[in-house]
């Protein structure tokens, strides 16, 4: 606060030098007069030696809303801001402008109190304003203890404890007709709120009763916000006027602004916050003027479950949540990644980071590397352009396709919507169903803020119910049993593309089918259609299969050499190029798509496969059954599509809530319904060579069990 100064007008130098007692006595009681009318005019000019820092606009504010005509007000403010100091200054002018007679400060303890009164006599004994020859005259009365002072005008300020005897605070004829009460839940203290409860009747019961007008006495309440049912809480529910200054606000156009930028920046609210990381609440009720019980808490530290876990085969899901913007003013980038493991949610990663764009893109590609993700979600409404073109322009570049879920924006997720979806999770904490593989600061430090501050993590791991697999397609797939490292490539037995496509999809799995096994070497899905891919899986299979198929290459010999002995073939092994197998669909003279058509353009040999009802029938089958002690379907790690269709990614569809017939749409029915077609084909042949032990089973067509019919069996 810079020093304001009182005009001193020509003639007062004038009358001065002349010693015209007369012109001066004029000049100080229009000063007077002055400091009366403006008092944060009075508060720069006399007290400037307390205010070393620049001002603020808050600052301004708070002294007005302390002399605001009102009897009673609330006022909260962060610490350090200068409330009690400004409200000290206050009563001194009060008092030098006789506006009350008998002004009681009340403080968590009576020491405490001692310390307001004792810092407004030290202003009157060290103030050259307030000295006897000053503007104000003599003010020092013959009462100047440390608990009280008695102004020469027959004016006492008083200290009075939390919960004190009020004996004895009738001063001559006059009761307490202004009182200050200051912060009197000491923040050093731990208070019951039946503690609370008994300051708030003391209060109301004891001390109020003792004022001179009930209703209407000056007084104003200082305090900070420490849990529910502190006392700045209970005067605002008791409709009593409040002002709040926390120590940042958001101005209107979206920005973070510092309320005393000279002495708490932006910067240094920055670091001040990332030293209460550790446990927000506190934070929120020091310097943001909000608070909460811990009995309030959403989410507790004893909800929290920790256990180390190594992650094997579990399906693994995530969520990014993106900011727009890095700079200082911006939220975080929250992303989270996580596997349910039956009814619990065990969560691997989980943070919140400032990234640009381009590093939140690269973040993507790293999740789904590293965690092998079945699914990455991405907040789909108005960032389309932000980060999801981004996301397949790089897929191109990289010629990788990462498992994205495009998720519409959850209702409200700004404010009171978003509170209420990160709420969604707390069943899951109380219920002690969420395990940390590993501890997750961030993240924890949100939740036991909640629903204070930042919660760009929490936000991110809200998404886990959301996106929580339904109802599998094929729920007896083993990871431990069915993934098989190296899994072997039968040599002269043919090999198979099992191959589908949508207009802007392409998908592939490399199989084969021998002695009742069925291996799946690798898989491919390519964002473009048949006619721009094909050519690219054709060329990627062929890298992959070292499988050979002999064949005869007759020898010319004359006949009498013929008679003379046997004399064997040559033996020449060539490559075992797989064909192509397709669902039905594509056979379809208007409705295909074109990939037949691709795979003859190469050229290969390329058959329509089974049913998708046949198919699904083989693999569930298939996926319980052994061949000598071994499982009858390996799984190859480089068929990374495919595992990840069978441990959660191929789900039926769930629309509003209820379970649909149909998988749900998306790269891994495009790839299942592929293989399906091939496995169809197989066990039609199997049932159509087995005519001996063949039964008459049909299938229903909904559900696509199979079951015995009573009908005669058909012949071809």
């Amino acid at each position: 606060m810079k020093a304001a100064r009182l005009a001193i007008p020509p003639e007062f130098r004038a009358a001065r030098k002349a010693g015209d007692k007369a012109a001066l006595a004029d000049f100080a009681l229009e000063s007077v007069r002055r400091l009366h009318d403006d008092r944060w005019f009075a508060h720069a000019h006399l007290f400037a030696h307390r205010h070393p820092d620049a001002s603020a606009r808050a600052h301004r504010e708070m002294v007005a809303a302390i002399n605001r005509p009102i009897p009673r007000l609330s006022i909260e403010g962060f610490r350090g801001i200068g409330k009690t100091t400004y409200t000290e200054e206050t009563a001194l002018l009060k008092a030098v402008f006789r506006e009350f007679h008998n002004l009681v400060i009340i403080g968590p303890s009576f020491a405490r109190a001692c310390d307001r009164v004792t810092a407004i006599r030290n202003e009157i004994d060290t103030n050259p304003y307030f000295a006897e020859d000053g503007l104000f005259g003599k003010l020092k009365g013959e009462t100047w203890a440390d608990g009280k002072i008695v102004l020469g005008s027959d004016i006492m300020i008083q200290a009075l404890g939390r919960e004190q005897s009020i004996t004895g605070l009738k001063f001559l004829q006059w009761r307490p007709d202004a009182f200050i009460i200051d912060d009197i839940e000491d923040p050093e203290e731990e208070r019951t709120d039946a503690e609370r409860e008994k300051t708030w009747r003391w209060l109301k019961q004891t001390f109020q009763p003792c004022l001179d007008d009930a209703l209407l006495t000056w007084g104003r309440f200082l305090g900070t916000r420490r849990g529910k049912n502190s006392l700045p809480e209970r005067l605002e529910n008791d409709r009593m006027p409040v002002v709040k200054f926390p120590i940042e606000s958001v101005n209107e156009n979206g920005e973070r602004t510092a309320t005393w930028p000279a002495k708490f920046p932006l910067e240094k609210i920055d670091t001040l916050r990332q030293d209460y990381r550790g446990d927000l609440n506190l934070y929120e009720q020091e310097f943001m003027c909000r608070a909460s019980s811990d009995a309030a808490r959403v989410f507790k530290r004893e909800m929290f479950r920790y256990e180390e876990r190594i992650r094997t085969w579990e399906a693994v899901y995530g969520m990014v949540d993106p900011a727009r913007t890095s700079h200082g003013n911006a939220a975080a980038t929250g992303y989270a990644i996580w596997s349910w493991v039956k009814n619990r949610l065990v969560v691997w990663a989980c943070d919140a980071l400032f990234l640009a764009p381009d590093e939140i893109v690269a973040l993507a590609f790293d999740l789904c590397e590293r965690y092998d993700l079945i699914q990455l979600g991405v907040e789909r409404d108005g960032l389309e352009q932000f980060l999801l073109q981004p996301l397949r322009h790089e897929q191109v570049k990289r010629g990788v396709m990462l498992p994205l879920k495009p998720i519409a924006a959850i209702s409200g997720t700004q404010g009171r919507g978003q509170t209420r979806f990160i709420e969604g999770l707390q069943p899951y904490f109380q219920a002690r169903e969420v395990i940390f593989a590993q501890p997750f600061p961030a993240l924890e430090a949100q939740l036991l803020s909640f629903p204070h501050g930042i919660r760009d993590a929490a936000n991110a791991l809200a998404y886990a119910p959301t996106m929580r697999p339904a109802q599998p397609i094929y729920d007896g797939f083993d990871p431990v049993s069915h993934v098989v490292e190296g899994v072997d490539i039968a040599a002269g037995q043919p090999l198979a593309l099992a191959a589908n496509a949508t207009g802007g999809l392409t998908c592939a799995v490399l199989v084969q089918a021998f002695e009742g096994t069925l291996r799946i070497l690798a898989d491919w899905v390519y964002e473009g259609s048949p006619a721009e891919r094909v050519a690219d899986i054709a060329q990627a299979a062929a890298q992959v299969v070292d499988s050979s198929r002999f064949v005869a290459v007759p020898v010319p010999r004359p006949w009498d050499d013929m008679l003379k002995g046997p004399l064997p073939d040559r033996m020449l092994a060539r490559p075992n190029r797989p064909a192509w197998i397709v669902p039905q669909l594509h056979s379809d003279r208007h409705m295909n798509v074109g990939l037949m058509q691709a795979v003859r353009a190469i050229p290969n040999e390329v058959r329509v496969g089974g049913t998708e009802v046949d198919g699904t029938l083989y693999i569930r089958d298939a996926l319980a059954r052994t061949v000598r002690g071994m499982p009858v379907v390996e799984v190859s790690p480089a068929a990374k599509w495919t595992l990840r269709a069978l441990a959660g990614g191929y789900t039926r569809g769930m629309i509003r809530g209820r379970l649909q017939d149909s998988a749900e749409e998306g790269p891994y029915r495009v790839l299942m319904e592929g293989l399906e077609a091939f496995c169809g084909s197989i066990r039609f042949a199997a049932v159509d060579n087995d005519e001996d032990t063949a039964q008459n089973y049909r299938v229903d067509e909904r559900s696509g069990r199979r079951y015995a019919s009573a009908m005669p069996m058909r012949t071809r």
